[in-house]
């Protein structure tokens, strides 16, 4: 027997019509849903790419202040320049985005704490120097109050002595009347108003020298010093020399 003859007939599988619409439909909806999966992912990559784009500034000058505070290890860092360099090219979106996160938001951090200080930094100058004038100005009002408290001390003891005096010329019969000298109007008297005429009179006429009157009067018009009766060696009849004003003054002075 050949072994044509002993193998079996093969048998052709049929579907029904109904059974091929069917798978046909099946796969439709799956090429379908596969489509619109995708659309989603590239519309979810694109905008993580674009957040990456976003967030790239911000992770490159965070390693780059990270290998200048650790210069020493900048052999081992180096890989992370790259990594920022391509940040919105990343082939793994979903490992890149959690470290880019992650830096972005301790950079922020820093920034905003950095402010912060700044800030502070600036409130204390002032606060200090509001606090230097405050101080000064206390120590000028303390330094008044006690200046006032002086003058008030000198003010009652004043009174007092002038209350006292008062008293002791009213016993002797020579105030009838009595000041309260707790007033201000009793202790201080105005001015006068005007000046008499007599007074305005005696102010407008020329001064005179009472020594050269004088001597005037005594020499008759000369400005030589008469003898005396004494034995006075400058004024005496006995004396010699010159006689008048000027040697008389020189004479004194040697």
């Amino acid at each position: 027997m050949s072994e044509a003859e002993s193998a079996p007939p093969v048998v052709a599988e049929t579907f029904s019509a109904d059974y091929v619409a069917k798978l046909k439909a099946e796969l439709e909806a799956k090429t379908q849903a596969e489509a619109t999966l995708k659309s989603k992912f590239a519309v979810h990559e694109s905008r993580q790419r674009q957040q990456l784009s976003e967030m790239q500034p911000a992770v490159q000058a965070w390693i780059k202040e990270g290998l200048e505070a650790g210069s020493d290890y900048k052999h081992e860092m180096e890989s992370m320049v790259g990594f920022g360099d391509g940040l919105h090219q990343a082939s793994n979106i979903d490992s890149a985005m959690p470290l880019a996160r992650m830096i972005s938001c301790h950079s922020a951090k820093i920034k905003r704490e950095r402010e912060e200080f700044s800030q502070n930094t600036g409130a204390s100058e002032q606060l200090g120097k509001a606090n230097k004038e405050l101080d000064d100005v206390k120590a000028d009002r303390d330094t008044k109050n006690k200046r006032i408290e002086e003058l008030e001390g000198l003010v009652a003891e004043r009174t007092n002595a002038a209350e006292k005096l008062q008293e002791e010329l009213a016993k002797a019969g020579l105030v009838k009347e009595k000041f309260d000298f707790s007033n201000a109007s009793s202790r201080e008297s105005a001015p006068p108003a005007s000046t008499p005429p007599a007074a305005k009179a005696e102010s407008s006429a020329p001064y005179v020298d009472p020594l050269l009157s004088f001597v005037s009067k005594s020499g008759s018009g000369s400005s030589r010093i008469g003898l005396s009766a004494s034995n006075h060696h400058i004024l005496g009849a006995g004396g010699a020399g010159d006689q008048g004003i000027e040697a008389a003054l020189r004479m004194q002075m040697a």
